[in-house]
């Protein structure tokens, strides 16, 4: 699916990613809506008319998704649980190593790539973030597009949200925001009249 993805949707994947790594995290929806705030784009466009920017997203990242070490979240993620299955344990390992090299030596350690990829080669996406990507493609498809932009990422987003009504990336989380779906949806699809005209 990735192939298909603009490089401007490429970026929001990476921007998310480098944001969940930074917190210690899985990629989330919110980490996705923050990069399409962040970036350049029919996202970014139409989340500005309502005022939703890079820093008002953050400050619902602090609220909502407190940062934590990278081995805390692969602590609680089901590659920790396969890993402990087969007799690893993470804590010991972290112990070790810092044994070995001194206190907080797993957060001295450079990123060896900034893609979108987790140490085990596959994406780090939580269930909700795999979800909209699934919605993006299907957007994407509806609206009779053959790539998927940041525009498809936004609104696989809104439907995500909506579907989740109890969910972590939820109608509410939006409205935190002051993000109407339907207002979104809207100006998505205006911003692609605008742009196509």
């Amino acid at each position: 699916m990735f192939e298909r993805f603009t490089d401007k949707a490429r970026t929001v994947v990476i921007l998310a990613k480098a944001k969940a790594t930074e917190r210690g995290d899985q990629i989330r929806p919110v980490h996705m809506l923050y990069a399409l705030a962040s970036a350049a784009g029919v996202a970014a466009r139409a989340l500005a008319s309502p005022g939703v920017d890079a820093d008002s997203v953050e400050g619902l990242l602090d609220r909502t998704a407190p940062l934590r070490s990278p081995l805390e979240a692969e602590a609680t993620s089901g590659d920790a649980e396969a890993l402990a299955a087969i007799g690893i344990d993470l804590d010991e390992i972290k112990r070790r190593i810092e044994e070995s090299f001194g206190p907080g030596a797993l957060e001295r350690v450079p990123l060896a790539h900034q893609g979108p990829l987790n140490w085990t080669g596959r994406m780090s996406l939580t269930r909700e973030s795999k979800q909209s990507l699934g919605f993006a493609l299907k957007e994407a498809r509806a609206l009779h597009h053959n790539y998927i932009g940041t525009e498809h990422l936004l609104l696989g987003l809104l439907s995500t949200a909506e579907r989740n009504p109890r969910g972590e990336f939820s109608p509410d989380t939006l409205r935190e925001l002051g993000i109407d779906p339907a207002q979104a949806r809207q100006r998505v699809l205006d911003e692609l009249r605008h742009a196509s005209a």
